[in-house]
């Protein structure tokens, strides 16, 4: 244990060095773009600093795989310039126990940062988002959609409830619309089972209007009225920006209505997975840093770094490819995953790791 008690601590070290520094590095651009906007507004230092503070959650967590595998691969790196790597596998010690506390390092961190994504990095970036508007008046939305996924919209004198039934908002149902003079008295109820918008006006479907006290009912009633499905869709959070219960409630309602739901489940399990690339990454590259200990360490930061950016753009390629339906969510999600793993066991069985 004292073997592995000295690999996990050196692990450790390196992570918490390039969890600050990368995210350091990511705040300072991101400072260079934002702050001089927060001080033309005048948002005064404390809230900047909030600001920051709030977004740097996501921001460890998008680059979470990068740190899992540069710390996993330095802590070897260093072990094996050091020829500490030598020593230890001239006294018979595998590879496999060398690498084990890394790998087990890596899953606890992957886990750590998965939950942070689900349960506290969609509600920082709300706070941080509500900062942004209400300090710097940047909020374009008129409206809100909420965790059951009903859309609740403020228009002129109007305000709208309904379940949003397609991407481009032309398909409503079970909506209510409510319409008010200038000093908010109610002028007109209008309520239907479903509205479509079709050549510049909507249509409404089994339902009611009420109006100057008199209320009627409808099989289908064209109306023209100024609002565009595009001013709907801009109140629904995007699915890159929606939290774990958000898409999962909206796949549950998308297939209830047998609509597709690729975005949503090619959104919530790459949220799952991502940071597990990380590890995968890892369980590929330690191999290289073992063959050829002297001289090979190096070469094997270099191309498991360079295997980290490759990766990660297949991922992101495969992820948009799964939210089109062009392939499974699944594959999309867990091919990067299964390749990793596959060349990491070749990798061992070759060269005898």
């Amino acid at each position: 244990m004292i073997l592995e008690r000295f690999i996990i601590s050196r692990f450790l070290s390196y992570l918490f060095i390039l969890f600050f520094g990368l995210t350091g590095l990511y705040l300072l651009i991101e400072a260079f773009e934002s702050l001089p906007d927060f001080l033309d507004a005048g948002v005064n230092a404390f809230n900047i600093i909030t600001y920051f503070f709030l977004i740097s959650l996501g921001i460890i967590y998008e680059l979470s795989p990068l740190i899992i595998l540069l710390a996993g691969l330095l802590t070897l790196v260093t072990m094996g310039k050091s020829r500490e790597l030598m020593a230890l596998r001239s006294i018979g010690v595998s590879t496999w126990r060398i690498s084990r506390p890394i790998l087990a390092g890596a899953l606890i961190l992957a886990t750590i940062f998965t939950s942070m994504k689900l349960f506290i990095v969609p509600e920082a970036d709300k706070a941080a988002g509500l900062i942004m508007s209400r300090q710097m008046g940047k909020d374009s939305k008129h409206g809100i959609v909420g965790e059951e996924g009903r859309l609740y919209y403020r228009g002129k004198n109007s305000i709208l409830t309904a379940q949003i039934l397609t991407p481009d908002a032309s398909v409503l149902a079970d909506l209510e619309w409510l319409f008010f003079s200038p000093t908010y008295k109610l002028t007109r109820l209008l309520a239907a089972s479903e509205a479509r918008y079709d050549n510049g006006r909507w249509i409404f479907f089994d339902g009611v209007e009420e109006r100057g006290g008199k209320a009627r009912f409808f099989k289908k009633y064209p109306l023209a009225i100024d609002l565009y499905p595009q001013d709907l869709v801009a109140v629904e959070t995007p699915v890159e920006e929606a939290s774990a219960s958000q898409l999962w409630k909206a796949m549950v309602r998308l297939r209830e209505l047998s609509l597709p739901y690729y975005q949503q489940e090619a959104a919530l399990l790459g949220q799952l997975f991502y940071s597990f690339l990380g590890v995968s990454l890892l369980y590929a590259c330690l191999p290289l840093v073992f063959f050829r200990v002297q001289g090979g360490a190096a070469l094997g930061l270099v191309f498991g770094t360079g295997t980290g950016f490759l990766v990660w753009a297949i991922w992101n390629m495969l992820i948009s490819m799964g939210k089109t339906g062009a392939i499974l969510p699944v594959a999309a999600v867990m091919a990067p995953h299964l390749l990793l793993v596959g060349a990491g066991l070749f990798a061992r069985k070759k060269y005898r790791f």
